[in-house]
């Protein structure tokens, strides 16, 4: 993902920035160990610090229209209005409750399917248990060891059977641990 430096992650400048999202657009919220990066198409909006974030809800923001069809109403006349069209338009908000110094923030983010929007709000709940902090922090340090780049030994991919002395991958062996050739156990 592209992401450009974010100066500042005061509340306006964060909704702001959500607000100029288009709808066809999909937000993500990632955390991290120290933060909740929200993403709109590869780009960095803003950053929540974790220990910040006091609460996170879905809202329901559906909305349904009822109208008369023409059709309807050139059949039933008046009547029409008793069977009416609905139009159903579903929109949800994760609404993010954080604190910045004394001051409270809502960050409202637009999510067009429920699934969606509990997920978020369940991984924004995770990450805020110590657990799960513990753990982010474990794969940030793990990252940042070296990386042995030698390569493998050969004695490790390849097995040797003690009968035939046929020599095997181990990625190849029957499940049962059996050589194929002889049929005796490994």
């Amino acid at each position: 993902m592209k992401t450009k430096p974010v100066v500042n992650s005061r509340g306006r400048d964060i909704q702001l920035a959500l607000d100029a999202v288009p709808a066809t657009s999909m937000v993500a919220c990632i955390p991290t160990h120290e933060y909740l990066i929200i993403y709109a198409s590869e780009e960095e909006l803003g950053r929540i610090p974790l220990d910040d974030i006091v609460d996170a809800s879905v809202f329901d923001d559906t909305v349904i229209k009822k109208r008369p069809t023409f059709g309807m109403l050139m059949y039933l006349g008046p009547l029409a209005f008793l069977f009416m069209k609905k139009t159903v338009h579903e929109a949800y908000r994760v609404c993010i409750q954080w604190k910045d110094g004394d001051d409270y923030h809502f960050t409202n983010v637009q999510v067009s399917v429920r699934t969606i929007a509990d997920r978020m709000v369940n991984t924004i709940k995770h990450a805020l248990t110590p657990e799960a902090r513990l753990e982010l922090s474990r794969k940030v340090q793990d990252v940042k060891k070296p990386v042995d780049t030698s390569q493998p030994e050969s004695a490790e991919l390849f097995v040797t059977c003690r009968n035939c002395s046929m020599e095997f991958r181990k990625t190849d062996l029957p499940p049962g641990g059996k050589c194929p050739v002889c049929g005796r156990r490994l």
